[in-house]
């Protein structure tokens, strides 16, 4: 039954509808692809300056040792007083400061316009992380005549969960790189991930990125304030003065926001860094947080602006995911595509295997306090996308 149900939210999705079917789902507003910069388009060294300086003040807030002992809401009130005391000094703007306790993230504006952020705690590990990967049963195929493996294209996993020292994550990810290299997908990980890598994806058949991920929510307007809200992927690139002035257009304009002093890129950074399409038909697996909306509410914004760009299927989960679920599903999912399976097949084969959401899969590990929200996986785009076509593979049997 609950795979069934993940079925019908994927074909619902890949027809662009918003069905009521235990979730309420409905899309809120989301930030503009093209979304207008302030006058002068360029960011200055004045201002990025200006910025340095309140970045400093923040960082200096949360490195300490009294922040680190601090409970959520005694975080919450430092951290806004500390903002308040900045727009005193003209370098954030006093009616840009927003807490939205849901995603507990306080959300600001640079006084040159530029978005910020404070997320009061960092992303925890969940439970579990220590559980190795499960090799497949069959082998992926497909093999030619002579039995070696066949070239499948190429696939890059975005790694910024962390810098891989002492991590539980990232020697999984080592061996999904070795098996599928050895399978015929050439696989490449990045694990230093800056905005200025993201905008290369279209040199991949296969974009996979694996990094936290968050809902910004924002006040913007000044005569008619309004709020706004998106999901972001949290990237580990530390801002800095130089960097602000190197990626001032796409801070001015929305597209990389500043959350916790890294940079983090919003639905419009891919509409814009690929537009005309020119992801020409590239696969994308997210496995950040929220990708496709938080609180059981669907928001299309992060797919929308990737098919726009000419990504050709978006995979990505609905809610908070727990992390060996996400990582799990992308294993099963790419092993599937290399054995021939399309985008949906694949996504419905994985959930076969590892249960049709996060919570099923955390309870059947014997957890007993599950989050909230079940997080699922759904497909957008194309559900017939495969790495290869009937016909090559028929051609190489």
């Amino acid at each position: 039954m609950h795979l069934n149900r993940v079925s019908f939210f994927r074909r619902a999705v890949c027809a662009v509808c918003a069905l009521t079917l235990v979730l309420t789902l409905c899309s809120p507003a989301a930030l503009a692809a093209n979304e207008a910069a302030p006058a002068g388009t360029e960011l200055t060294q004045a201002q990025a300056a200006d910025m340095a300086r309140a970045d400093a003040a923040v960082d200096a807030l949360l490195s300490s040792g009294d922040y680190a002992a601090m409970a959520l809401d005694e975080r919450q009130a430092a951290a806004e007083a500390r903002l308040r005391q900045l727009a005193g000094q003209g370098l954030v703007q006093a009616g840009s400061i927003r807490y939205d306790e849901e995603n507990g993230m306080l959300s600001f504006s640079y006084d040159c316009g530029v978005l910020g952020g404070i997320l009061l705690q960092e992303p925890e590990d969940e439970p579990f992380l220590e559980q190795p990967l499960a090799w497949p049963e069959e082998l992926p195929g497909p093999l030619d005549a002579e039995n070696d493996v066949r070239p499948l294209g190429n696939a890059i996993v975005y790694y910024a969960f962390d810098d891989t020292v002492n991590s539980s994550r990232y020697p999984n990810y080592l061996t999904m790189q070795q098996a599928w290299n050895g399978w015929g997908l050439a696989t490449t990980i990045d694990t230093e991930v800056t905005v200025a890598d993201l905008r290369h994806m279209d040199d991949y058949d296969l974009c996979i990125l694996s990094s936290h991920g968050a809902y910004y929510t924002y006040t913007t307007g000044w005569l008619f304030k309004q709020v706004r809200t998106a999901p972001v992927l949290l990237l580990r690139e530390e801002s800095s003065f130089w960097d602000d002035l190197r990626y001032g257009f796409d801070l001015l304009t929305h597209r990389v926001i500043k959350v916790n002093g890294n940079y983090c890129v919003t639905p419009s950074f891919f509409a814009a860094a690929y537009r005309g399409g020119r992801l020409e038909g590239t696969m994308v697996f997210s496995e950040t947080c929220e990708f496709f909306g938080g609180s059981n509410v669907l928001d299309l914004a992060m797919s929308n602006a990737l098919l726009g760009a000419g990504a050709r299927a978006v995979v990505g989960f609905v809610n908070n995911v727990y992390a060996v679920y996400s990582r799990n599903m992308l294993w099963g999912t790419v092993n599937q595509l290399i054995m021939g399976k399309n985008i949906l097949q694949a996504v419905d084969a994985a959930a076969a295997t590892y249960g049709p959401d996060d919570i099923y899969w955390y309870l059947s590990q014997g957890g007993t306090r599950p989050h909230r929200y079940a997080a699922f996986a759904l497909v957008h785009g194309d559900d017939t996308a495969t790495l290869y076509t009937l016909d090559e593979s028929a051609s190489a049997a």
